[in-house]
Parts: C-alpha cells; sequence; structure tokens
C-alpha cells in the first residue's frame, strides 16, 4: 500500500466510525522527531503553598530544596517537525502556582520512533504540596516534605520523601521511600514497592507484585492478582487477595488474610486470622497471639 492510499483509507475508517473530523489529517513520518528547543521557566515561590502540574507527554522530575526561593522549570521540547506548536506556561494563582504542559496537535498522527513530548526538569522549595495530574511518562519526586497527590495514566512513579502521598495510577511501577505520613494508593496495573512508611498504607490494587518493607503501617492490602510481601510493619495487616502468593514476616499487629489462591506464608506476628485460604499451601510459624483459621 502506498502511502497516499494508506491516508485515504485511515480517513475513511474515521468517517465510518462517525468521528467529527475538519479533514483528516495523516502524519506518517519516520525518523522525523528531533529536539526542537529548550526553554527555562522561573516565578517566585513567595507566599505559594501549592504547585499544580497538568502535563501531557513526557517525563517529570521533581526536586525538593529547602533553600529554594523561586520555583523553576527546565524543559527540552520534541516536536514533529513543521509540528511546533505547544504550550508551555507557568503562573502564580493566589497562593497556587499552576505549571502546564501540553503538545497542540489536534491531528491524527503516526511515528515510527519516539512520539513528541516535553521532558520537565522542576526545582522547587522542599515544604509545597504537590497535585500532579500526568498523561504519560515516567514521574521521580524526590527530597520534598509535604503532600503530595497524583493522578496519572501511564508511566513509572518514583517518589523519595513527603508527607501523605495520595496515588490513583493506571500503569507502570510505583515505588515510594521515606514518606512521613499516610500513603493511599489506587493502582490498575504494575508493581508497588513501599519502603520506610511512617504513617497507615491503603492499597487497592489490580494487578502486579506488593511489597512492603521496614514501616510503621498499619496496612490494608486489597488485591485482584501478584505476589504480596510485607517484612516488617509496626502495626496490624489486612490483606484481600485473588491470587498470587502471600509471604508476610515479623508484623507488630494482629495479621487478617482472606485469599482466593496462591501459597500463604505467615511468620512471627502478633496474632493471625485466616477468614478464607483458598487453595494453595499454608504454612505459619512464631504466632505470639490468638490464631484464627477459618478454610
Amino acid at each position: 500500500m502506498t502511502i497516499a492510499s494508506f491516508k485515504r483509507a485511515i480517513c475513511a475508517t474515521a468517517i465510518s466510525s462517525s468521528l467529527l473530523l475538519t479533514g483528516c489529517v495523516i502524519h506518517v513520518s519516520p525518523g522525523q522527531i528531533a529536539e526542537q528547543k529548550q526553554q527555562d521557566l522561573s516565578v517566585s515561590a513567595a507566599k505559594i503553598s501549592e504547585l499544580k502540574i497538568d502535563a501531557e507527554a513526557g517525563s517529570l522530575i521533581i526536586k525538593g530544596d529547602s533553600n529554594a526561593t523561586a520555583i523553576t522549570v527546565n524543559a527540552n521540547i520534541y516536536a514533529a517537525k513543521g509540528d511546533e506548536t505547544y504550550t508551555l506556561t507557568l503562573e502564580k494563582h493566589g497562593d497556587t502556582a499552576e505549571l502546564i504542559s501540553k503538545l497542540n496537535n489536534g491531528s491524527l498522527s503516526f511515528y515510527s520512533g519516539s512520539s513528541p513530548h516535553i521532558d520537565l526538569i522542576v526545582s522547587v522549595p522542599s515544604n509545597l504540596k504537590l497535585d500532579i495530574d500526568d498523561d504519560s511518562g515516567d514521574i521521580v519526586i524526590r527530597a520534598m516534605q509535604n503532600d503530595i497527590s497524583i493522578d496519572d495514566d501511564s508511566g513509572s512513579i518514583v517518589i523519595e520523601g513527603g508527607r501523605t502521598i495520595n496515588i490513583v495510577d493506571d500503569s507502570g511501577d510505583i515505588r515510594i521511600s521515606k514518606v512521613s505520613g499516610n500513603i493511599s494508593i489506587e493502582d490498575d496495573s504494575g508493581s508497588i514497592m513501599i519502603d520506610q512508611g511512617q504513617g497507615r498504607i491503603d492499597i487497592e490494587d489490580d494487578s502486579g507484585d506488593i511489597r512492603i518493607e521496614n514501616s510503621q503501617g498499619p496496612a490494608r492490602i486489597i488485591d485482584e492478582s501478584g505476589s504480596i510481601s510485607v517484612n516488617t510493619l509496626a502495626g496490624a495487616l489486612t490483606i484481600e487477595d485473588g491470587s498470587g502468593d502471600i509471604d508476610v514476616r515479623q508484623i507488630k499487629g494482629l495479621v487478617t488474610i482472606t485469599d482466593g489462591s496462591g501459597s500463604i506464608y505467615v511468620d512471627d506476628t502478633l496474632g493471625l486470622t485466616i477468614i478464607e485460604a483458598g487453595s494453595g499451601d499454608l504454612s505459619i510459624d512464631n504466632i505470639n497471639g490468638p490464631v484464627k483459621l477459618d478454610k
């Protein structure tokens, strides 16, 4: 099929699907993505308590700095040749700063390699709250001391530091460490790792392995599929699991498990209740409290 006939076929499909398009613009552009430009933004952080970020495609790195007096953004913008429009703004609205990063490409496009995106490196005072709405691309946040809220479609998330953490995620691995407040995660797919949490942990997960280590708890995990490992938790632990192995060790509280399938291993807890064990091996050791097994 020629390029011209390919374009006509795509247009015909779009029309037959009742898509309301003004014309049909198709980009078939192998090797057309190149670094177009760099852009820097800055705004004073005086009287700012929160940074909101609305980002489409591209990576996002946020670095907290306790001595910073401004919010600064370094952007690397990658766009298709001949299609260079984008929105990149950093503005104050009362006590909130808002960063918007979007590519204004309304056409239906196909690329042989990397698609257009904007990579962001953001430096902020570490005491700011963060509210992030992200479409795609990895997120890395380090050295923050306040609350962090993330609504993410795809891409991995790494958080090192922060207070209360709230994440709603469609896909991509999540790794959180050294957080002083509660952690709440709603996740469709991807592994979850939490280390050195100080507050309550709540996880609702469809698929992907879950691992919690060296945290103060309590913790509640609702999981459809994937293995669950919890090691060294200073609080009660509740697990509702569809399928996948469960490995629980050194829990300074009551452990309650409801399981569909997969092996269960529990060692060194202050009590154990298994409401339903489903199918799979069951092994328990060193339970220093009441034990109730209903199978």
